[in-house]
């Protein structure tokens, strides 16, 4: 082949090539190597609403709000790692944190949740945001170990940082009046306890005058609070024992009767039609 013929060969396959490269450089600017549209812009996440703490088994609203500024349109994936949902795919939905045995919260009634959601308009790269939500067993009654997240030998100061200042209790006659001579020498000989309230909240605490720390929490309406099998204030006689089983004593106060699961370290006071009206860990 002539030289002139072989140089206009060589020139047109380099021609070629170069055009190839450019193309195929091009079509990779424009869709990345995930089938992804760069070209096409992200959803933005305006505004993302969960908790940083929330309690088992009580309802929680997670929201997130987003625009696609291509005005495409939006869908959304929501997953937590525990806990149940009520819709995956909306933008808002109720999340239920888990009520898991005691022992899975650890120590301190606490376990981290991760709540994610995903925000696509199915063209280009999805989003997400994520949080940690401390989930605390606050109204859970265990026995022998804590009733709404206090737990027994809590100082005072753990107590108030979870509900705040507490007041002076004034119904000290349920402790003293209702208990029997073993409890009140507990209270007040051995030791010198001080009493204090979260009425709101039916919360009441009995607390060692020396060292401050909680040794019996018991609870009122129109708190919530409830065994690992949903039962508590307002709650039948059967119900309960159900659960627990017989208890080891019972007394007498006024129309009512204490009920005393020694092992246990639970109370139950039930009204003359055998519903539970106070409940309590000591």
């Amino acid at each position: 082949m002539p030289r002139s013929n072989l140089e206009l060969v060589f020139s047109l396959f380099f021609a070629f090539t170069a055009s190839l490269v450019i193309l195929i450089g091009c079509s990779e600017d424009e869709v990345g190597k995930s089938g992804v549209d760069v070209s096409n812009a992200s959803p933005v996440i305006d505004d993302f609403t969960a908790p940083i703490e929330a309690n088992a088994g009580e309802e929680v609203t997670l929201k997130v709000v987003a625009h696609d500024p291509e005005g495409d349109v939006l869908s959304y994936i929501w997953e937590v790692s525990g806990g149940k949902l009520s819709s995956r795919n909306q933008d808002t939905v109720v999340w239920i944190p888990p009520q898991e045995p005691r022992q899975l919260f650890g120590r301190f009634l606490e376990k981290t949740i991760v709540v994610t959601v995903t925000v696509n308009d199915k063209i280009s790269a999805p989003i997400y945001r994520s949080r940690q939500v401390k989930v605390r067993l606050l109204n859970r009654i265990e026995p022998s170990e804590f009733v709404a997240g206090i737990m027994l030998g809590y100082p005072l100061s753990k107590v108030q940082m979870l509900y705040g200042e507490a007041n002076v209790d004034k119904k000290t006659n349920m402790w003293l009046e209702g208990a029997n001579d073993e409890f009140r020498k507990k209270f007040l000989e051995d030791n010198k306890a001080k009493f204090f309230a979260y009425e709101d909240l039916g919360i009441y605490l009995a607390v060692a005058g020396g060292t401050n720390v909680v040794i019996a929490v018991d609870i009122e309406p129109p708190n919530k609070s409830k065994t690992e099998r949903g039962f508590g204030l307002g709650s039948s006689f059967n119900q309960i024992s159900s659960e627990l089983g017989p208890a080891d004593k019972i007394y007498q106060w006024k129309d009512n009767m204490w009920h005393y699961y020694e092992k246990k370290k639970i109370h139950i006071l039930y009204d003359n039609n055998s519903i539970a009206q106070r409940i309590g860990v000591l």
